[in-house]
C-alpha cells in the first residue's frame, strides 16, 4: 500500500515531468486513498491531464543612466569641510533637567552661501541653520547620538562623526527631593 507522502511525492514528480512525458494514472486504495501510476490500475483509473508547464524567459535588465536633473556631485571646494562637535563632548553626562541640550558645531573654513548646518539627534533632523550654536531639546533619558552636517539645499556636502552622549534626567518615578538639604543650590541659580 502507497502512504500518502508517497502518492503526493509521485504527483509532484508527475507534474515536473515534461509535457512529452507518459500518461498518468490515479486510482483508490480500500481505503479511499489515492494511488499515481503510469499504468492504469486494477479497479477504476482515471488518466490526469497535466497542464503545460508555464515557461518564463528572463528579460535584460536595462543598465541605469544617471538623472539629467541632478546636480553634479561636490566641488573641490566643497569637500575641503571639516566638521566637528565641540559640546558636548564625546561620552559626556549631560543633566538637563528641562530636556534642553546646548550644542556647539565647530565648521571650518565658514560655511559658504547657500549652506546651512544641520543637526541629527538619534538619526533624526532636529535644528538647522547657518550658526554654529544650537539648543535641542530630547525627553530620551540615556544614551542619545549626535551629527551635523552641512548642507547644499537637500544634498550633504559634509558631516561630522557621530557623538554620544548621556542625559541625565530624573525619572518621573523619583521626582527631585521636596526638602533639599540647607545648602543645596539648584543648578544655575548662581
Amino acid at each position: 500500500m502507497i502512504t500518502i507522502r508517497l502518492a503526493a511525492a509521485l504527483f509532484l514528480l508527475a507534474i515536473l515531468q515534461p509535457v512529452s512525458a507518459e500518461e498518468i494514472y490515479v486510482t483508490r486504495d480500500a481505503q479511499g486513498n489515492p494511488v499515481f501510476s503510469d499504468r492504469p490500475g486494477d479497479g477504476p483509473s482515471e488518466r490526469l491531464d497535466l497542464r503545460e508547464p508555464n515557461l518564463y524567459e528572463a528579460q535584460a535588465v536595462p543598465t541605469p543612466r544617471p538623472r539629467a536633473d541632478r546636480r553634479p556631485r561636490e566641488t573641490a571646494a566643497a569637500a575641503d569641510y571639516r566638521v566637528r562637535i565641540t559640546k558636548p563632548d564625546n561620552e559626556e553626562g549631560v543633566r538637563a533637567p528641562d530636556g534642553r541640550v546646548e550644542v556647539q558645531v565647530d565648521v571650518e573654513p565658514g560655511l559658504r552661501e547657500g549652506h546651512t548646518l544641520e543637526l541629527l539627534l538619534n538619526g533624526s533632523p532636529v535644528a538647522s541653520g547657518r550658526s554654529g550654536s544650537f539648543t535641542i531639546e530630547t525627553f530620551d533619558r540615556g544614551e542619545n547620538s549626535l551629527s551635523a552636517r552641512v548642507l547644499d539645499g537637500d544634498r550633504e556636502v559634509a558631516q561630522s562623526p557621530t557623538i554620544v552622549f548621556y542625559l541625565l534626567r530624573r525619572s518621573l518615578l523619583h521626582p527631585a527631593p521636596a526638602n533639599p538639604a540647607p545648602n543645596y543650590r539648584p543648578p544655575g541659580s548662581g
